[in-house]
């Protein structure tokens, strides 16, 4: 796909699915995604799931890449989270046997970071979600009307050529 289709893609999900529980579900999952490695079968699995589900895709991916960027920060809690699960004789024979499970391994659940990252990323969802579901509302209450009414929105959809390459 060419780089002005992925925009327009990109453009469209921004003006669809923009409900408040909808943007709060893309936040709450890029902010889970955006705490974990990246080259996982983890990830992927959730990318998919976010695909799957009716939550705005455009705002997960700028969560995820919010979120990557100051992951570095995150870290810090979480690799010793994950080292603290890891090596607890109570949970050995756990990992173990998630361990020998096949395709298991792939998913990177032996990484002290992805559990770590996992494990608060799944405690910070529900709080995620609630205040990015209020902010959400506060924004299409107050300040929607005035972004589409903008000079640099109303351009870019009378632009000529925008609207002769989307159409």
């Amino acid at each position: 796909m060419n780089p002005l289709g992925l925009i327009r893609q990109f453009i469209k999900g921004l003006t669809t699915e923009t409900e408040p529980p909808q943007i709060a579900a893309g936040v709450a999952f890029g902010f889970l995604i955006g705490l974990l490695p990246k080259a996982t079968l983890t990830v992927q699995l959730l990318l998919v799931l976010v695909m799957a589900l009716r939550v705005n895709f455009p705002m997960a991916l700028l969560t995820i890449f919010a979120t990557a960027l100051v992951n570095p920060v995150f870290d810090r809690l979480t690799d010793p989270l994950g080292y603290a699960l890891l090596t607890a004789p109570a949970l050995a024979s756990v990992w173990t046997r998630l361990y020998n499970i096949p395709v298991l391994p792939w998913t990177g659940f032996n990484n002290t970071v992805l559990l770590g990252g996992l494990v608060v990323g799944l405690v910070m969802f529900v709080p995620v979600y609630v205040a990015a579901k209020k902010g959400a509302a506060v924004y299409n209450e107050r300040f929607k009307s005035a972004v589409m009414n903008s000079k640099l929105v109303k351009s870019l959809k009378g632009s000529w050529l925008l609207d002769w390459y989307f159409k």
